[in-house]
C-alpha cells in the first residue's frame, strides 16, 4: 500500500515538471513603442519610447554589417552613413526583472543629401521681346530648359528671350554626384500682352430694392477690374468704381443707367488694359412713368391756398424778375433785363418781405435758373434760355453778391438746385434732370416727358426735385421727382399765372410766379407745409 502511494506521489510530481518544462517561464508583454529612424545629413537619429529599464540593447544591420549597441537611454545616433544602403534596426529593453522587452524594428533607406542649387530670380513678368539672365549656383553640372520655347526661349547661358504672349517657366537643374541628388528649381514666366482682352458676358442682376450685381468672364492676365458709368451728356464713360482685385462681380448701387468694364494690370510700371465690355444697362430701383397720362396731382394751388408776400417789380434796365433762391433769413430773386446783357441781385427779408439789399450783378446772362450753396458760400445762376444757350452758369459770393467768375456745367441748362440733403447739384433742360455731384459731375439723370418741352428754374427738398413748367400761357405746374428712384411722384397744380421758380422754406413751398398780361411778379408762400409722397 506505501509502494502504490509512493509510486503515485513520484507521478504526480514528474508531471508538473514536464508541464513546467514544456510552458516554459511566464511570458514577457513589455514591448518598445514608436521607434522612428530619421536620417540627417550622414547621420541616423534613433529615437523611442523611454521605459523603466537597465538600458537598451541595439542591432545595426547593414548589407552584412551588424553592429551591437548598448545605451542607457531612448535614442542613439549613427554616425557617417554610407548613402543609398539600406539600414536595419532592432531595440530591445533590458528589464530590471532580467528578461528583456519584446523587440521593436524600423528600416531606412538612406538617401543621397539635397542639392544646394540657387537661383538669383523667382519668377519674371515682362512683355514680348523682354530678356534676361538667370545666375544659378549648385553642385555639378547645371543646365537650363524652357517648358515652352514658343512663349520663352531659354541658351545654355540662362539667356532667357520672351518670345510670345503666354504662361510658361524656365527649369534650372544640377546634376549630382556620389554625395548629392539631382536638383531642379522652376521660376515661373508670364509673357504679358501689350493689351487685355476685352471681358464678356458683362451681366447686370438686381439683388434687392436698392442694389445690383455686376458679373463678368475672367480676362486672363488680369489683376483688377474698373467699372464704368456712361455719362448721359458727353456719351462718355467715367470711372465709377473699382473691385481692386481679381473678382469678376461687384454690388453696386441700383442707379440707372449704362455700365461696362475694363480689365487692368500693372507690369514694370506699365499699366496694361483691356477695351471696354460690351456695355449693360442698370434698371433703377422704380423706373419713372414717361408719360402724362398717368399724370397725379398732389394738390391744386389758388388764391385759397396761397399767400401773397409781395409784388415783385424791376425797373431801369432790370425789369425782368427770374429767378428765386434763399439764403438765411432772406429770399433772393435774380432780376435781368430781356437781352441778357444787365442784371442786379436783391435780398428781401423773410419776416417781413422788406427789401434789405440790391447789388448789381454782371454776367448772369438770362439768369433763369438760380440755387445758393451754403458749403461754398456762393450763389450759382443758369444763363441760358431760348437764345442765351451756354453750358455754364455764374458764381456770385453769397455775402457781397459780387462775382466770382464762371463754372462750365456738364450740359446747357435752364434749371439749377442745389439739395443740401445730399449735397448734390439738379440740372434741368427740355426733358431730362441732371443729378451732379457738388462738383458738377453727372451721377444720374431722370428722363421725363415734359408737359412742354421747357423747364423753367427748379428747386430741391430733402432728395426730390420740384419742376417749374409753365404750358403755352395756360396752367403752370410744380412737378416732383424723387432722385434716389427717380420716380415721379406727383404734381402741384398752379392756376394764378406763369410760374419762374421756387424754393421749399421750412416745409412751406415759396413760388415767384408772373402774372400774365402784366409787368408784374408776386412771391406767393402756401399756407400749409407741403406733403412729399
Amino acid at each position: 500500500m506505501q509502494r502504490s502511494v509512493l509510486f503515485l506521489l513520484i507521478a504526480v510530481i514528474g508531471l508538473a515538471a514536464f508541464l513546467l518544462l514544456v510552458e516554459g517561464p511566464e511570458p514577457i508583454t513589455v514591448q518598445v513603442k514608436n521607434l522612428q529612424v530619421e536620417q540627417n545629413g550622414f547621420d541616423l537619429n534613433i529615437t523611442w519610447d523611454e521605459m523603466d529599464c537597465d538600458g537598451y540593447d541595439l542591432v545595426i544591420t547593414q548589407d552584412n554589417q551588424r553592429t551591437a549597441v548598448n545605451t542607457p537611454d531612448n535614442s542613439y545616433t549613427v554616425q557617417d552613413i554610407v548613402l543609398e544602403k539600406n539600414y536595419r534596426i532592432k531595440v530591445n529593453a533590458r528589464l530590471k526583472s532580467g528578461h528583456k522587452s519584446r523587440s521593436a524594428k524600423a528600416e531606412i533607406l538612406t538617401r543621397k543629401l539635397p542639392q544646394d542649387l540657387t537661383v538669383d530670380i523667382e519668377s519674371y513678368d515682362g512683355f514680348k521681346g523682354d530678356s534676361f539672365r538667370v545666375k544659378a549656383k549648385g553642385t555639378g553640372d547645371i543646365t537650363f530648359s524652357s517648358g515652352n520655347s514658343k512663349t520663352a526661349k531659354v541658351n545654355k547661358k540662362g539667356l532667357v528671350k520672351l518670345k510670345n504672349t503666354g504662361k510658361t517657366e524656365i527649369r534650372v537643374s544640377a546634376a549630382g554626384d556620389a554625395l548629392y541628388a539631382d536638383g531642379e528649381v522652376t521660376i515661373p514666366v508670364n509673357v504679358y500682352p501689350e493689351e487685355l482682352t476685352r471681358p464678356v458676358n458683362l451681366k447686370a442682376k438686381n439683388v434687392s430694392d436698392t442694389r445690383c450685381e455686376l458679373t463678368w468672364d475672367r480676362v486672363g492676365f488680369a489683376s483688377h477690374y474698373k467699372v464704368f458709368r456712361q455719362n448721359v451728356h458727353t456719351k462718355k464713360y467715367e470711372h465709377y468704381r473699382d473691385t481692386d482685385t481679381e473678382e469678376t462681380s461687384i454690388e453696386i448701387t441700383r442707379d440707372a443707367g449704362t455700365y461696362s468694364v475694363v480689365a487692368f494690370n500693372e507690369i514694370q510700371d506699365k499699366t496694361i488694359k483691356s477695351p471696354h465690355a460690351k456695355s449693360v444697362q442698370v434698371q433703377g430701383t422704380t423706373e419713372i412713368a414717361n408719360v402724362y397720362s398717368s399724370a397725379r396731382t398732389i394738390k391744386k394751388l389758388n388764391s385759397s391756398n396761397l399767400t401773397l408776400l409781395r409784388e415783385i417789380n424791376g425797373d431801369g434796365e432790370t425789369r425782368t424778375p427770374q429767378s428765386l433762391s434763399q439764403k438765411d433769413d432772406c429770399y433772393v430773386i435774380s432780376y435781368v433785363n430781356m437781352s441778357g446783357t444787365a442784371g442786379k441781385i436783391v435780398s428781401y427779408r423773410k419776416s417781413d418781405v422788406e427789401c434789405v439789399e440790391i447789388v448789381p450783378a454782371e454776367g448772369m446772362g438770362h439768369a433763369n435758373g438760380t440755387t445758393y450753396n451754403p458749403n461754398t458760400n456762393k450763389f450759382y445762376m443758369a444763363k441760358t434760355h431760348k437764345g442765351y444757350k451756354t453750358a455754364s452758369c455764374s458764381t456770385y459770393d453769397g455775402t457781397t453778391k459780387k462775382s466770382t467768375g464762371t463754372i462750365t456745367l456738364p450740359r446747357k441748362t435752364s434749371g439749377i438746385a442745389y439739395d443740401e440733403s445730399n449735397d448734390c447739384f439738379y440740372l434741368s433742360k427740355g426733358n431730362e434732370i441732371y443729378v451732379c455731384d457738388s462738383d458738377f459731375t453727372v451721377q444720374k439723370f431722370i428722363h421725363k416727358k415734359a408737359r412742354y418741352n421747357h423747364a423753367q428754374d427748379i428747386g430741391a427738398y430733402n432728395g426730390v426735385v420740384l419742376v417749374c413748367t409753365w404750358v403755352n400761357g395756360n396752367t403752370s405746374y410744380i412737378d416732383l421727382y424723387r432722385v434716389s428712384d427717380k420716380a415721379y411722384l406727383g404734381s402741384y397744380d398752379v392756376s394764378i399765372g406763369e410760374i419762374e421758380s421756387c424754393v421749399v422754406d421750412d416745409g412751406y413751398l415759396v413760388i415767384l410766379m408772373n402774372m400774365r398780361g402784366t409787368s408784374t411778379d408776386r412771391l406767393y408762400k402756401t399756407k400749409d407745409r407741403i406733403a412729399i409722397p
